[in-house]
Formats: C-alpha cells, sequence, structure tokens
C-alpha cells in the first residue's frame, strides 16, 4: 500500500513540475516572440506553434491532476441530498460513465495519433504524432485516478458503516472549505 502512495505522489510530482514548465516555457516563448516581432520586426515561425503544442500537454496533465484530488468542476445538489450511502452510489456511476468517456477518448485519441504520425507540423517539423498524442495518454492518466476513486468508493459502499461514512464526509467537507489556520504574526 505505502509503495502504491508513493509511486501515486511521484506521478502527481511528474506531472505538476511538467505543468508548471510548460506554463514557464509558453511565457517565456511568448514574450520573446512578441518583444522580436515588435522591436526586431522578426517573428519566429514555430514560436505559436510550441505554444499551442505545450498548451494542449498541459491542459492534459493538469486535468490529471485536478481529477488525482476529485477537485473538477461539479454540480453537488442531489449528491448532498442523498446521504452518505446515496452519495456514494451516485458517484460509482459518475465514475463508471466517466471511465466509459475516457476509453473513448483513448481509443480515438490513439487512432487520431496513429494516422497523424504521417503528417509534419509547417512550423517545427516534426511529426504530428507528438502534438495528439497528449490527449489518448492524458485520458489514461485521468482514467487511472477516476478508477482510483472507483475502487476506493466501492470499498466504502460495502465495508464502511453509515457513521463512518458520515463521519469521513464530514472530515472532507470541513477540509475543503476550511482553510488552513495561517500564522500572520
Amino acid at each position: 500500500m505505502q509503495k502504491r502512495k508513493k509511486i501515486a505522489q511521484w506521478l502527481e510530482n511528474v506531472q505538476t513540475y511538467s505543468c508548471i514548465f510548460f506554463l514557464a516555457l509558453m511565457s517565456v516563448i511568448v514574450i520573446v516572440q512578441v518583444f522580436s516581432r515588435y522591436v526586431f520586426n522578426f517573428s519566429f515561425v514555430w514560436a505559436e506553434e510550441l505554444v499551442r503544442y505545450l498548451m494542449i500537454w498541459m491542459v492534459m496533465f493538469g486535468a490529471a491532476l485536478v481529477q488525482s484530488k476529485n477537485e473538477h468542476i461539479r454540480i453537488d445538489f442531489f449528491p448532498m441530498l442523498a446521504g452518505a450511502r446515496g452519495r456514494r452510489v451516485m458517484e460509482i456511476f459518475f465514475r463508471l460513465a466517466t471511465l466509459i468517456f475516457l476509453a473513448i477518448i483513448a481509443y480515438k485519441g490513439f487512432k487520431v495519433s496513429h494516422f497523424n504520425r504521417l503528417f509534419e507540423s509547417s512550423g517545427l517539423r516534426i511529426s504530428m504524432l507528438w502534438p495528439t498524442l497528449a490527449i489518448p495518454l492524458g485520458a489514461i492518466a485521468i482514467g487511472c485516478y477516476t478508477m482510483t476513486g472507483l475502487i476506493r468508493d466501492i470499498y466504502q459502499l460495502f465495508a464502511w458503516n453509515n457513521t463512518r461514512l458520515q463521519e469521513f464526509d464530514r472530515l472532507k467537507t470541513l477540509e475543503k472549505y476550511q482553510p488552513e489556520s495561517e500564522d500572520f504574526s
């Protein structure tokens, strides 16, 4: 169990630092591009294209990170009315629907990537396999985190009593909506 948590933490760190790197690199490229265009009247052919591809990778890594923390935007009105057990049942249904959607994205994404490997980008002159590969790989990463949540919800639904479920939900809500106390002294 500890080894799995260490691997998961390592993967989250890789995704976090990749997103930070991609964002920093995109910012530098855009600043240099704007500066060179307006000061030297020269524009890099590859800059806008590279920023676009980095954005795709960053969004897919970022979506996986958000899924790892179960923080995607959702309307939780009905799950909150359903009680602890009903909430788990709804979460299981939502996660199964998400996994089906992600499986379709991964499958179609690999097909598109396989097809696009034959083409070359106009500015960077790289195979279009690399930009399009972000979609299926991101879907797989999101799917792994969704599967982890699904297993946890199924375990909690069948192994925990109602009191333990309610206490867990209460603690999660407090953790989510009450920021840690900050010492301003």
